[in-house]
């Protein structure tokens, strides 16, 4: 193998922090063989934790361990000698778990811990879900030896990660060689060790002509990279391939500096400012894949803001400020911008100061702030907002009629046909959004992709031409967020179709919309904050700007300054706004109650 993409077996998945950044076959699902424990070792450390250069528990080897011993000698799996009586400290029981990947000390260890396979099995399944490590299987045992604990790649190389960054794990795969009771001195069965600044991790061996894998990493100024090798078919080749793909990747991922404190990294301009100069606040290293795709965007608000850099998978954030800032123009500028003038003018004298009376109607909405919106539909209502655009708010104060809806829906575009975005809970058939919503909702789900390669994003309703009438989670005909083709119920099918915000915390596709949407103009429509009370009180959509609803799925596209300014609470003191309050805030609307716009 001479190079990174000739690999003609298998599959291997590089991983930077726990990140996958490149690899092939990422998501072909295999036996783990023995790299299995490395699940284990995780969850003994969760549940029986003790602290480095400490020893932890100690285990005594009763019949039932000792005949684990037995089995597992009696089928040719890696043992470590066990006596009954024998005592054994949780440190030592671990070293001979990963040193000579001792297949009777894994289950034993899982036993003692959980008080039985099953138990085990559940809770490592259940763990790694939460770390959104969604193709790994936990089989029957605990080591790996039966073929029913599956993976691939790219999960295992986000476990490696995991065991990276655990103290004591990380000094036990780092380690040649260690002395035990009964077994006396055991070492460690990855040849690795020591070569290329590898110090860890495991290795494994399924028993068929393809069945060698080999789990490596390496800390690179305080990064961690991990390397996963399935389906070699010798183990020779697991290691040779191993080396070479950690060497070339080294070659390949280098620490950048990419911006230093005080450099300039873009401008802000108004009419009142002029062009003002955005700086950085701090520097920036970046553990860069060279191959990696790379995207930047800056986000302004106020003085203060943040550029938000991605390479690969990983976001880096820079905090940065424009310099000789103005939030807004003072009465004076104002009066002056009626006429003519503009900051930036090196003769504001010689402007013209005649106007016609659309000129000062024009700079007159300029001084009192109203604004004017590109109409995205010619659906007709008595609902004020609208001519807001993609602003438009639609709830039980702000109604649309029947002919709205009918028309609104034939405005739209599918996204099942344009785009394959699959809708796996059909209440229209046609997963109908609008057409710039569409494009951009796109784009968001192949960057969800890109951040968990072998997931995506499905929606369950987008447009709705009727409403439901189930209790507070419906909103009837007329007023529903959904009647603007412009909204989305939005999960990851790995989660199956439940909407459900008890399980926000193990889905890493609402967690990851919440951080990312507003980057694609869409907003959390109803975020917790602003429900107006629990789910099991009276709905309340008040005149403060509460929605009446909490849903973590459901996703609406405002396009993208607004989705910034509500995403980072421009108008809520830095907390994410409702769409209610943020158009109130800005004086669109006189009364949230009432239904009256400005």
């Amino acid at each position: 193998m001479d190079d990174l993409s000739q690999l003609d077996y298998g599959s291997y998945a590089i991983a930077i922090n726990g990140e996958v950044v490149a690899g092939e076959n990422l998501e072909s699902v295999q036996p783990t063989a023995s790299t299995a424990k490395m699940i284990l070792g995780l969850a003994i450390t969760q549940v029986k934790p003790f602290n480095l250069g400490e020893s932890g528990e100690i285990i005594t080897i009763d019949e039932n361990f000792y005949q684990i011993y037995m089995d597992y000698a009696n089928n040719n799996g890696s043992v470590s000698k066990v006596g009954v009586g024998e005592e054994i400290s949780e440190y030592d029981a671990l070293m001979s778990v990963f040193l000579p990947s001792s297949n009777n000390m894994a289950d034993t260890l899982a036993i003692w811990a959980f008080g039985s396979l099953e138990k085990y099995h559940d809770y490592a399944s259940k763990m790694l879900t939460e770390w959104g490590i969604m193709n790994t299987t936990i089989g029957i045992d605990a080591s790996g030896f039966d073929v029913s604990t599956t993976s691939t790649a790219a999960d295992l190389a986000k476990i490696g990660a995991k065991v990276m960054e655990n103290p004591v794990l990380k000094e036990i795969v780092g380690t040649v060689e260690h002395e035990v009771p009964v077994a006396g001195v055991i070492k460690n069965t990855n040849q690795l060790l020591g070569i290329s600044r590898i110090s860890g991790i495991k290795t494994g061996f399924i028993g068929d002509p393809s069945g060698y894998c080999l789990v490596s990493g390496y800390i690179e100024d305080d990064n961690t990279v991990t390397l996963a090798l399935l389906g070699a078919p010798t183990r020779k080749e697991s290691f040779d391939d191993s080396l070479t793909i950690t060497s070339q990747l080294q070659n390949k991922i280098t620490p950048v500096k990419l911006i230093s404190t005080g450099d300039v990294i873009g401008y802000y301009e108004s009419w009142w400012t002029g062009k003002v100069k955005i700086i950085a606040n701090e520097d920036l290293y970046v553990l860069g894949w060279a191959d990696a795709d790379k995207t930047v965007d800056l986000i302004m608000s106020g003085k203060a803001g943040s550029l938000d850099i991605k390479v690969g998978a990983r976001n880096y954030e820079v905090e940065v400020s424009a310099e000789d800032y103005s939030p807004e123009p003072s009465i004076i500028e104002k009066i002056k911008h009626a006429f003519g003038w503009r900051k930036d003018s090196t003769d504001p004298e010689s402007k013209d100061t005649e106007m016609t009376e659309n000129t000062i109607k024009e700079d007159d909405n300029e001084i009192i702030e109203t604004e004017s919106f590109t109409p995205i539909t010619n659906a007709e209502s008595n609902n004020c907002t609208v001519k807001f655009g993609t602003l438009m708010l639609i709830n039980p104060n702000f109604i649309v009629e029947d002919s709205f809806i009918a028309t609104r829906r034939s405005e739209l575009v599918s996204l099942s046909s344009l785009y394959g975005i699959v809708e796996g809970n059909s209440y229209n058939g046609d997963n109908l959004l609008d057409a710039e919503a569409a494009a951009h909702i796109n784009d968001m789900v192949k960057d969800y992709e890109a951040a968990y390669p072998g997931h995506t994003l499905q929606t369950l309703s987008c447009f709705r031409a009727v409403g439901t009438t189930c209790g507070r989670l419906c909103a009837a005909t007329g007023t529903s967020d959904h009647h603007t083709g412009l909204t989305c119920d939005l999960i990851d099918p790995t989660y199956g179709t439940t909407l459900d915000t008890d399980y926000y915390d193990q889905h890493i596709d609402w967690q990851w919309l919440k951080a990312n949407s507003y980057k694609y103009g869409f907003i959390d429509r109803f975020p917790e904050a602003w429900a107006g009370g629990s789910m099991s009180e009276p709905l309340n959509v008040d005149e403060n700007g509460s929605t009446g609803l909490f849903e973590t799925w459901h996703y609406r596209y405002v396009g993208n300054p607004a989705a910034t300014e509500i995403a980072t609470g421009k108008y809520n003191n830095g907390e994410y706004d409702s769409l209610e309050h943020y158009l109130k805030a800005r004086g669109l609307l006189v009364d949230l109650k009432t239904g009256t716009c400005k």
